[in-house]
Parts: C-alpha cells; sequence; structure tokens
C-alpha cells in the first residue's frame, strides 16, 4: 500500500511538472506555428495569358517584406498577444488551486492510510486517481483552446498581411515578393515592411481571442 501511495504522490508531482510545461507558453512560440508558418506571401501569378514558346519573359519586379516583424509588432499582433498573455495567466492560477486541493487530499488519503479498511481505502484511492486524471484533462483542455484560438487570430492578420501586399504589388507592378529573412542587405526602395505595416493597422487594427468556454 506504500508503494501505491508512493506511485500517487508521483504522479501528483508530475502533474505539477506538466502544468507547468503545458501552460506557461508564450505567444511568440505559437506564432512560429501559425498557418501558414509566416512564410513570405506569395506574389500572385500575373494575370496574363501564357507566353509562346520563346517570347521573352517579363524582368522581375522584386518587392521584399519583414514577414516577422508584421507578424509580431503590427497592432492586432500586439493585442492577441496581450490577450493570450492574460488567458494564459488565469489558467494558470485556476490549475494552480486545483493542484494545491489535490495535494490535501494526498496527504489526507495518507493519514487515512492505517485506519481505514483495505476496501475503504481502495476506494479512496481510486476517487483521488480519478480527481488527478480530471486535473490533467483540465491542463490539456486548457492549453489546447489557448493554442487554437492563438493560430486562428494570427491566421486572420497573416490573411490580411496578404492581401495588403497584394495591393502594393500591383501598384509598383511588383511580380516577385521576398521574406526580408532571406538576405542580409536589401535596398531600401525594394522594402515595403513600413507600407505594409501601416495599412495592416488601419485595416485591422485588432483582432479578438476567442477561446471557446471550458
Amino acid at each position: 500500500m506504500q508503494s501505491t501511495l508512493f506511485k500517487t504522490r508521483l504522479r501528483v508531482a508530475l502533474l505539477s511538472a506538466v502544468t507547468a510545461a503545458g501552460l506557461v507558453l508564450t505567444a511568440g512560440a505559437v506564432q512560429a506555428q501559425s498557418a501558414p508558418k509566416a512564410d513570405a506571401p506569395k506574389a500572385e501569378a500575373p494575370k496574363t495569358d501564357v507566353p509562346a514558346p520563346g517570347a521573352e519573359l517579363k524582368a522581375p519586379v522584386i518587392a521584399v517584406i519583414d514577414v516577422q516583424k508584421i507578424m509580431q509588432e503590427s497592432n492586432a499582433s500586439k493585442g492577441i498577444t496581450k490577450s493570450f498573455e492574460s488567458l494564459r495567466d488565469s489558467y494558470q492560477k485556476e490549475i494552480s488551486a486545483l493542484e494545491d486541493k489535490l495535494r490535501k487530499n494526498e496527504d489526507e488519503l495518507r493519514k487515512q492510510q492505517t485506519v481505514l479498511s483495505p476496501e475503504a481505502l481502495a476506494t479512496k484511492r481510486r476517487d483521488f486517481e480519478k480527481q488527478v486524471a480530471d486535473v490533467q484533462k483540465t491542463v490539456q483542455n486548457r492549453k489546447r483552446a489557448l493554442e487554437t484560438s492563438l493560430n486562428e487570430a494570427m491566421a486572420v492578420v497573416h490573411k490580411t498581411m496578404v492581401e495588403v501586399v497584394a495591393d502594393i504589388s500591383r501598384e509598383r507592378g511588383a511580380n516577385l515578393v521576398l521574406a526580408r529573412q532571406q538576405f542580409v542587405l536589401v535596398d531600401t526602395q525594394l522594402d515595403v515592411t513600413d507600407t505594409v505595416m501601416e495599412r495592416v493597422n488601419k485595416k485591422l487594427p485588432q483582432v479578438a481571442l476567442n477561446v471557446p468556454k471550458q
């Protein structure tokens, strides 16, 4: 029986580790997984007929954008990050309270092991194990809900950025848009990041972080 209780205490300790690892997320870490991975927006294919074999191809007209900067520093992105961190902290407090309750129940169970019958102790132990499993499930549900809501919100920012880049590309006659991260030096005349940032902020000042009720 002492071995069983030792395993139970070990499981509670592991639960604490899972809680810390599961809910201590950062918006930046999850943004790195946001669809479609914050790659450079694809330039729209020119809306022209397919050139005949041997026809001269158009010279590339290039625009460059710092995708990471837009996805991290636009007003909408900053608002999403702030909401995410607030919810994460709230969930962490909730889980910590549940962990404290589990520890108290565990201590009580350990005290009763010498006075309860084996059958009664086994029943209480099963009840306690279910409590541990329920808290673990809550941790995973909270983590999943946060990740999903963050990814969905950042996808809205990314979609708006792509639309803005497409508009600017048409205005400039650009037929090739590249990510700033791919290059060491870029002519400032090719870099449209500031223009994109300004328009994204105007077009999408904020995005709500919609986390489903648990």
